[in-house]
């Protein structure tokens, strides 16, 4: 995995889990559709940003040298 996408990725794991145990521990119900939206939102922009193989020639083609 890509090393900048884990140091983007763990702290935001980290907040998120001291989120819920800080709400948890005020005995206060977290919403957890705020952390599932953006972490889907995350992951989709990542999966659209991420880079692509370039395409190969049609079949019935071959390169020229």
């Amino acid at each position: 995995m890509n090393r900048a996408f884990l140091i983007i990725l763990i702290p935001a794991i980290l907040v998120a889990l001291g989120y819920i145990l800080v709400f948890r521990f005020l005995g206060i119900a977290p919403g957890y559709l705020r952390l599932v939206l953006p972490l889907v939102i995350f992951l989709a922009a990542a999966y659209w940003l991420w880079p692509r193989r370039p395409r190969t020639e049609t079949k019935g083609r071959e390169r020229s040298s």
